[in-house]
Order: structure tokens, then sequence, then C-alpha cells
């Protein structure tokens, strides 16, 4: 028995279904647009750089951006060298030391290497000031005493956990990485065709073109750079431990792990899905047509995203998994329908089988991709480019799988002779069944148990906190993690962060007899090389060291370096004294260019007034709210040095990060509302009921509370990726609500009672329900075998919410309908129809 609205579902879809009378033709047209996918399939890439983490057209990008243009970014890696012996600075070390550097500095693409080979040194032996106009003594210089310079670089202010750690067992190497001044002009081209509001027509095709390829190749020549350093590296492991860290590191090496993912996780959930089908179905058929529809719908879409040149990065480097799962739970569902045609109309020939599967499947089948559409296309408005796109690429991949899903799987299934019904499994069968019946004659049970369930969660939900820490990305047995762990332990933290202080910019001065700088003592009659070297005042640096004193202090920040660091260095000289302006002048205009460039531009950029502190955070130490620090740095400067907001500036990778996660939360938490309307829309859509449109967002809302809930209790944060389990939780668990009420509306209108409705629909769509959620679990557990933490926390959690949303649509949902929906008395006539019927 169907309903009017059920008539004219079935009327549209049987006009739209006589493609069908020709399968070959169909067959024959997507054998013609996979060729053409596959040619494209090589134009999609990976990228994985540092501003795939950001907010496009955030504030804290764009100071960013300037700090970058002023002093130069995070593009350095850190080459730590522990010898066998634990002395680095002996002889034979610094003999292996130099070797390294020499190699690292052959390698192309490297800027400079830093060492403390360069570093000066002023008490090994000690000397004088007046002695630096000289050459400065470092460890290559004559006469050096090895034992001195140990101990006095392992306690320099500055060079401590900079170029040794701070036990003296290891030496650090800083590598600058050669910009590409290409890159930096094409994206330049770009931005100023976005802020001319040009986004569109052959000249941004032509700048945007440029700028993907640039980049692209950037990345393979960044690629090739770090795997020549760590070939390097490779060559000295026998002369002691050598760990190798930084942001381009990092970058590098989340591409390998979602290029490795992709290629692990393909096969595993091929394998685990294969496994599944077969055991549900038994039948060489219903394993092959499934996985072999789903590999033509990724390859369609990856194509598709080759083709508009997108790029996945980490956020979206598991969209072929999810798109795969999700394609296979739908072909399920008609194979459950096609099957019980079978049993329940044997005689019926393979062809009207078919359209009759179909015909039944579509309604439903097309409002669970549209609800699916609408949770991941909430990602599309976060404002995080990354997040976004991963949100588009699941909604066009979507929308290609529905379509070959009714295209090329009755295609194949028309040319292929009639099926033949195979046996169930017993155990889940019996299992469904019980509950069902379970659920029809307890319903108030099932409903105070959720009630309690959804309370639960709303205080767990409370309780949840973000993680923004790099280190715990990765497992502590991978190369990238032992690395940050022992910078951060030995050398000073791992993610980098600066705080620029804003002073009026230099101005040429002209200095009067009486002037104290024209003491300087190491004036000559040569032109001055370095004039802005007078814009460093006593007041200046004063207002520096305080601010550098209170970064000191807080337990989560490392090293820090600036102009304090460096007075710190030459107040060894003057008992501890503060300098005087005369001599910090003079200072400064006896360090060679080379050394400046190291020591002194990184942190103080006259022309622009500006100072900077560079410090680093410490990954591995307790958690702390990094939008607390930024506003506690911002307020110590306005209370205790009297600057405002734009005159001191928290920066770094720290802070454009942390920004990331706290908007994308924020989209997620803002977005989850229209989520939920959009899907009720198509409840009621569907439906033409608003009961079940309001019971129906009930089960996989109070699956998504549970899971984030658990993860508050459990103290497990959020992360980049686990933001989106809600989203994805309702997108995929929403198909089997759509699907039970489909079945129940029709199960109600044909017996007049919910509890017998219920019974009916377990029997039926219940077994679809389950051989969907567990394909779904199976293909999200594969996650587990990630190098990368944040994707084995969401497949583990997004697997736990699929089983939760599968026991709400078979407990919570069918004892809400019963309680809502008319009961007849089981009268003995309809029981006898009843089990007739079974």
């Amino acid at each position: 028995m169907h309903t009017e609205s059920d008539n004219a579902h079935s009327a549209q879809s049987l006009v739209w279904l006589a493609y069908l009378r020709v399968p070959w033709v169909l067959l024959l047209l997507c054998g013609i647009l996979l060729g053409l996918a596959v040619y494209y399939v090589g134009d999609f890439r990976f990228d994985a750089s540092s501003d795939t983490l950001v907010v496009e057209g955030d504030a804290d990008l764009a100071e960013y951006e300037e700090v970058v243009e002023v002093f130069g970014g995070d593009d350095f890696l850190f080459l730590t060298f522990e010898p066998n012996s634990r002395k680095p600075i002996t002889p034979e070390a610094l003999e292996t030391l130099d070797a390294i550097v020499q190699d690292i500095r052959n390698v192309e693409g490297v800027k400079s290497v830093f060492s403390v080979l360069d570093a000066p040194l002023l008490k090994s032996p000690p000397v004088v000031l007046e002695d630096l106009l000289g050459a400065i003594p470092t460890l290559q210089s004559p006469g050096t005493d090895f034992e001195l310079a140990q101990n006095e670089l392992s306690q320099s202010p500055f060079f401590r956990e900079l170029l040794i750690t701070g036990d003296g067992t290891a030496t650090a190497m800083k590598i600058d990485l050669a910009p590409n001044l290409e890159l930096e002009k094409v994206k330049a081209r770009l931005d100023e065709l976005k802020r001319s509001a040009v986004t569109s027509g052959e000249h941004w095709k032509t700048a945007r073109n440029d700028y993907v390829l640039t980049k692209e190749a950037h990345r393979q020549q960044r690629e090739k750079l770090i795997a020549d350093i760590r070939e390097v590296r490779n060559r000295y492991q026998d002369a002691g431990i050598l760990y190798l860290g930084g942001v381009p590191m990092i970058a590098a090496d989340m591409i390998t792990y979602v290029k490795s993912d992709l290629s692990v996780f393909s096969g595993a959930v091929i394998v685990l899905i294969v496994i599944a089908l077969w055991i549900f179905f038994r039948r060489i058929r219903w394993v092959v047509l499934p996985i072999a529809t789903a590999a033509i719908g990724v390859v369609y879409t990856v194509g598709f995203l080759g083709f508009l040149e997108w790029q996945a990065t980490v956020i979206s480097s598991n969209f072929i998994s999810l798109l795969g799962i999700t394609t296979v739970s739908l072909i399920i569902h008609l194979i459950v329908q096609y099957r019980e045609l079978l049993i329940t109309q044997p005689d019926m020939d393979q062809v009207s089988m078919v359209y009759e599967t179909m015909r039944s499947k579509f309604a439903p089948c097309f409002y669970t991709a549209l609800t699916t559409i609408a949770a991941f296309g909430s990602l599309t408005v976060s404002g995080i480019l990354p997040v976004e796109y991963f949100g588009w690429m699941m909604c066009i991949g979507i929308v290609i799988s529905f379509l070959v899903t009714f295209t090329f799987f009755p295609a194949v299934l028309l040319i292929l002779p009639k099926g033949r019904p195979g046996s169930n499994l017993k155990a889940p069968n019996n299992a469904i069944r019980g509950l069902g019946q379970m659920v029809s004659w307890n319903p108030w049970l099932v409903t105070v148990i959720g009630a309690v369930m959804a309370v639960v969660a709303y205080f767990g939900i409370a309780r949840v906190s973000l993680d923004n820490r790099f280190a715990e990305y990765f497992d502590t047995d991978t190369e990238i993690y032992q690395g940050m762990y022992y910078l951060d332990t030995k050398l000073g933290g791992t993610i980098p962060f600066d705080v620029v202080v804003r002073f009026p910019p230099y101005e040429e001065l002209s200095f009067g007899a009486d002037d104290e700088l024209e003491e300087d003592i190491f004036a000559t009659e040569e032109e001055d090389e370095y004039p802005e070297r007078y814009w460093f005042t006593r007041e200046k640096l004063d207002d520096l060291e305080k601010m550098h004193r209170f970064l000191e202090s807080k337990p989560q920040v490392g090293k820090v370096l600036s102009f304090t660091a460096l007075e710190d260095f030459a107040r060894e000289f003057t008992d501890g004294r503060k300098l005087t302006t005369l001599e910090v002048v003079a200072i400064l205009g006896a360090i060679p260019p080379d050394l400046h460039t190291q020591i002194i531009a990184p942190f103080g950029h006259p022309a622009t007034g500006q100072m900077r502190l560079s410090g680093r955070i410490i990954e591995s130490g307790p958690g702390f709210d990094r939008e607390e620090f930024k506003r506690e740095i911002q307020d110590y400067g306005k209370a205790e040095l009297t600057f405002s907001d734009e005159e001191v500036v928290v920066s770094g990778m720290m802070v454009l990060f942390n920004s990331m996660l706290s908007q994308l939360l924020n989209s997620q938490i803002s977005t989850l509302s229209y989520i939920l309307l959009v899907v009720f829309v198509m409840f009621l859509i569907l439906l033409r009921s608003l009961p079940h449109a309001l019971l129906g967002m009930i089960p996989n809302t109070l699956a998504a509370a549970m899971v984030i809930g658990t993860m508050g209790y459990a103290g497990i944060p959020l992360d980049m990726m686990t933001t989106t389990i809600a989203a994805v939780c309702i997108g995929i668990g929403v198909d089997d609500t759509i699907h039970y009420l489909h079945r129940f509306r029709e199960e109600h209108a044909r017996w007049g009672d919910a509890r017998i409705a219920v019974s009916f629909s377990h029997e039926s769509i219940g077994r679809a329900l389950y051989y969907t959620s567990f394909t779904v679990v199976a293909g999200f557990s594969v996650l587990c075998l990630s190098n990368f933490v944040p994707t084995v926390l969401f497949g583990v959690w997004t697997a736990i919410a699929m089983l939760l949303a599968l026991v709400a649509n078979l407990t919570l949902l069918p004892a809400l309908l019963v309680l809502t929906h008319t009961k007849r008395k089981i009268e003995p006539q309809l029981r006898e129809d009843v089990e007739i019927e079974r």
C-alpha cells in the first residue's frame, strides 16, 4: 500500500528510469567519462604547507605577513648533533660538525647555516671590548680554549638552547632556507587582484594558474631539499644522534603522511568492505559490483577536482575514504531491496526487478544524498579555505556518486542474469528482530534512557577543549615527533611565535660636538655602514627587556631571543650593568655583516621602528589557552609599558594555527543549527509529516552529542579534524533515519499499528541499516592505521558515532514512533495475518 505522495514519486521515478532501457549505452558513456576522469586524476595534488593551516583574510594572518616581510618567516630548520662522546666542543666533534655544515650548505635551496662554529667567543680566552674591532674569535680561531668555550656557549643567554643544549651535550644548526622569489612574485600578483576584487576573467585565471604551478614546483623543491638534508644527516648517524625539526619539515612530513595514508587506506578500506560485503551477502556480484561502483565514483570525483586544479590538504585527506564508504552504504540499500524482491516476488523478471528496486529506493536515496550534502555543505562557510574545499569536495563527490549509483549499478545489474536469494546472517537478524519487539513493548523505558543520555552528553560537551599542539599530532615512534620532542626538551621549544614592539621609526640624526655618541670607541673615518644603530637607545631597550622577562616567566615559553638576550650576553663584561646607549651603538658598529644578519637583523628594524622578540612554545609541556596567552602579552604591554594594542603585536605560527582551530570550532557550532534546519526541511519534504520530521532529528543529534560529550569526559580535546565529527555524524547517520522512516510509513499504512510497523521495519530495513552501519564503521576503523593522530581520533570517534547512531535509529527512533502513533488492538485475525506475512 502506498500513499498519494509515494505514487507521485513512483510516477516521476518511472519516467526518470526510462534510460535503463539502454544499459549498454550507459556503460559506454560511463567508460568514456572514466577515461576522461583518469586523464585529469594526475592534476589532483596535495598541499600541507603552513598557509593551509591559517584563515584566509584573518587579521592575524595580515599581521603575520607583515612581520615576515620585515624580519623573515619560519622558513628554517634545526638539525641537532649529539656526538657519541656527548662532548660537542672537542676537536673531533667540531671536525664532524664542520663537515655536516659544509654538506648542508651545498644542498640546493639552503640559504645559510648558523652553528656554534660561527658564534662569537668573548671568554675563551677573555677579550676586551676594544679588541672586537678586529676579527671576532670563534671556535675555529687559533688559540681557542675548547673547555672554556663549552662553558661559555652552554651558559650564554643568547646561544644556549639556540646553538647548544643547556646541558652542553649537543649542538644545533639553524638552517635558513632560500626564499622562492618567483613564488613571492606570483603570490603578490594574485593578492593584488584579490584586493582589486578581480576574481574572474583571463587575468585572474592566468595569475591563478601561475600561482598553482609555481607553488607546486616550490613544494617539490622543498620536498627534495628536506630529503637531501635528511640524506646528509643519515651519512653522519654513526658519529652521533641527529634530529631534524622545523615548520617546513612538519609541512613536508604531513604531505608524506597524507599520501601514505591514502595508499594504505585505499587498500585497507577495500579489503574490509570486501570482507563485510561477503559476510553480509555471500555472492560475488554483491562484492564486485559495489566496489566497482564506488571506485568509479571516486575516480570521477578526483578527476573532476583535478580538472578544477583543487588540492587536498591535511583536513581533506580523508575525503576519498569518506566518499567510498558513503557510496557503498548507499548501494547496500539497493542490494537489500533487490534481494527482498527475490524472496517476496520470485516470479518477477530481471528488468522489472531492477526497475522496482531503483523506483522504490530513489526517493529515500535522493533525500539521503541531499541531507548528507547539506551537512558537509556547512563546512563551506567556515571561512577557512582548506575546510571549505573539504566541504565542496564531499558535496561534489556525493552528487557524482549518487549519479553513478543510479546509472552504472543498475546498468550492470540489467545485463547480469537474475540473482537468487541468499542466506541471511541469523545472529544479526535475530538480534534486530528481538530489538524491534523489545522497543515496541517498552517504548517509555527506551525514551527515558535516551533522555538521561542526552543530559549526560550535555554536561560532557561543556568540558570539551581544543588541542592545538603539533607534538600530539604524531605517534611517538615517528621521526617528526622525536625531533620535536628533542627540540622541545633540550633546545627551548618547537612552535615559534613573535612579539613585535613598535616605536617611532629611525630618522637620520646629526650630532653636535658635545653629544655623548661622538666618543664612539669604534668610530673610524670611514663611511658608517650601519647608521641605524643610533636608533637603539637605552629607553627602547628597557621597554624591550621588560617584555622579554615577562615572556621568560611563562612556563609554556622556552627560548626567547631578542636584543635583551644580546645585551645579557654583553653584560657579562660589565659586571651585570646595563649598557649605555654609547656602548650599544659601539658594539653594533663592530659586528661583522655576516654575523649581523644572524643576530641583529632578525630582532630590530629601525626603518620601520620595530623590535622583535622571537619565542618558542614548549609543546610537550602542560596545555594552556593560546588565546589567553596572547591577551596576557597585550595586556602587559598596555599596563606595564603603556603601549597600545597596535604597538604590541603577537604573531607567528602558534597564533595562526590557534586562530584556525578557534574559527573552525566556532563555525561548526554556528552552522550546526543550519545543518539541523536543513535536515529538518529535507525530512519535511520527504515525509510530508511534521511529527516524523521532528522525530527524525533526535537519534543522530543525540549520537553526535554523546560522542562529543564522551570526549569531554575523557579529556580528549578537539583538533583540526575531530571538530568536524558532528557534521559527519549527522550527515551520514541521517541516511539510516530516512530509510527507516520511509519504510515505517509504508508498514504503518499497511498494518495500521505502530508496534507491528516497527517490528516489520526492523526485519526489513533494519538489516540494511545494520549492514550499512557496520560497513561504515569498518571503513572508518581503517583510519586507525594512520601515523597522524588527528586522523586516528577522527576514525575512532566517527566509527563510535556511527554505532551510536545505529543503536539510536533502531531503539530511540522506533520507541518515539510507537509513543506518537496510534496502536490497534491485536485481534486474532491480525495476529494470524502478521504471522503469515513473516
